[in-house]
């Protein structure tokens, strides 16, 4: 059989930086060894690994990728086929990391600060590469430049070719696309396929010239930025927003995250924001309310279930089934960072299982970790809603979408979903989050960080259609002008209805 016939192909063979102590190379019985405890790892601590992806087809990748071990491989290259084999699990919540020289901030997180990069900040539209604020030191691009290509490689056989690096939730690709350009992966990834370039060339659409640009390390891209933009790349703006005098008594609402420490961080309470706002809607007689959900990656305290409260008639339920992977952990000496909770139950497994034969949670615990929502509020929106979604709507904000899609189904209420699909899988009925498994390999320092919880039953019966209702795609010339396609979309759709 042909080396790793399902890869395309790694890089050559480069030597990197000793980080903790770390081998620089490492050799067929090192990856060997390494892979042994990375597949155990998988098996004991993901609990929803052969959701989408059949055991006898996860043996066979894994068989593939350990046909193509070398001596003296660099970990970048090891790490790129143990990341491919991560992304073919479909879940979203999977993470592979790489040892690192520390990072700038929290957007950046994945580059090391000692090696070059791409200095522009992307944003990937409708699978158009496109510069949102250009960070190098040669300055001559406007923001919204679309990539035509880099050195001769076409834009878009890039994107392509990283997207099978990129985890998402069973069959979604908008996630993939966001992660690429909301959390510099393009830029990361690109390092690790291209590692000795210093400079690289750039055509635009519609432009001949090859424009020679030399690559920064991760700080100098943030410096030039925050000299621009007069704030650091991950400094986020206001996640709470409403706006009343919209046509045809429409109001706008955007919830930009469901972690209390985003919101907070703005002086903004959330659950007073809700109760003001439902206030408001329903004493303007509001008929429409446009939800903007869009690049809400969730959050862990419960602010999910408090929106579904104020937008449906009765109380958001609890998620009602937790499964975990099993009760054996053989692995566990290479485990690090684990929450309590995992801790406890690696202890102790038959006080959280329901019996000897299942790996269900007990109901007083499922309780525990994702609490009904109890509390009724006096001022409930039962109107009509629009609902604006992107790739970054993930996690809780994809249950979220879930629930108001089913509300739709049992209710006919005029529930409308624009922009693009969100970034999980609301057809599956299931999400894998919450508390990780997370081991480091003793080689090589790379870290697996793995859901041990899966919520929900899974549905494999998937539905044809995708949402959004109206896909509508940002234009390079909207961005330009400062022009929201999606929402402007939205207020014409409550006009017609």
């Amino acid at each position: 059989m042909k080396k790793l016939l399902l890869l395309i192909s790694f890089l050559p063979l480069t030597t990197v930086t000793n980080v903790n102590g770390q081998p620089s190379l490492l050799s067929v019985k090192q990856q060997n060894e390494e892979f042994a405890i990375f597949k155990g790892g998988l098996q004991e601590g993901h609990s929803g690994l052969y959701y989408f992806i059949t055991e006898t087809a996860f043996r066979k990748k894994c068989d593939s990728i350990q046909n193509t071990f070398e001596n003296n491989s660099s970990i970048e290259n090891y790490y790129l086929k143990l990341r491919y084999l991560i992304t073919t699990l479909n879940h979203g919540h999977t993470r592979i990391s790489l040892p690192n020289n520390g990072n700038v901030n929290y957007r950046m997180a994945v580059l090391d600060t000692t090696k070059l990069y791409l200095p522009y900040e992307f944003l990937i539209v409708n699978k158009q590469l496109i510069i949102k604020e250009d960070c190098s030191k040669e300055q001559l691009f406007p923001r919204y430049s679309v990539v035509k290509s880099i050195n001769n490689l076409s834009a878009k056989k890039l994107i392509e070719r990283m997207i099978k690096y990129i985890p998402a939730d069973g069959i979604n690709q908008t996630f993939k696309y966001y992660s690429l350009y909301n959390y510099f992966y393009f830029n990361y990834l690109f390092n690790l396929f291209y590692p000795e370039k210093k400079g690289i060339a750039i055509q635009l659409e519609n432009d001949k010239t090859d424009y020679y640009i030399e690559l920064l390390v991760p700080k100098a891209i943030d410096n030039i930025y925050t000299s621009k933009n007069k704030k650091s790349i991950s400094q986020y703006d206001k996640q709470l927003a409403y706006k009343l005098g919209l046509p045809n008594k429409t109001a706008y609402l955007k919830i930009g995250s469901f972690y209390k420490g985003f919101i907070e961080n703005f002086g903004q309470k959330y659950e007073q924001f809700l109760d003001s706002t439902f206030t408001d809607i329903k004493s303007n007689g509001i008929q429409n309310v446009i939800l903007d959900l869009r690049n809400n990656e969730g959050g862990g305290d419960g602010y999910d279930n408090i929106l579904l409260s104020y937008l449906n008639s009765a109380p958001a339920k609890s998620k009602g089934i937790i499964k975990v992977p099993g009760s054996e952990f053989k692995f566990s000496q290479y485990t690090i960072d684990l929450s309590d909770d995992v801790k406890g139950f690696i202890a102790n497994p038959k006080e959280f299982l329901r019996d000897d034969s299942s790996n269900y949670i007990k109901d007083v615990y499922v309780e525990m970790m994702s609490p009904e929502n109890k509390n009724v509020p006096k001022d409930v929106f039962t109107g009509n809603l629009v609902v604006l979604i992107n790739g970054g709507s993930f996690s809780a904000t994809n249950g979220v979408v879930s629930e108001l899609y089913k509300n739709r189904e049992k209710s006919q209420r005029k529930i409308y979903f624009v922009g693009e699909e969100n970034g999980g899988d609301i057809f599956c009925n299931t999400i894998c989050a919450g508390q990780g498994y997370k081991i480091k390999l003793p080689y090589s320092g790379i870290e697996v960080d793995m859901p041990f919880l899966c919520f929900g039953e899974l549905n494999k019966d998937y539905s044809k259609k995708r949402l959004p209702d109206y896909q509508v795609f940002e234009t390079p010339s909207d961005l330009k002008a400062n022009k929201d396609s999606v929402l402007n979309f939205a207020i014409i759709q409550c006009k017609m209805k």
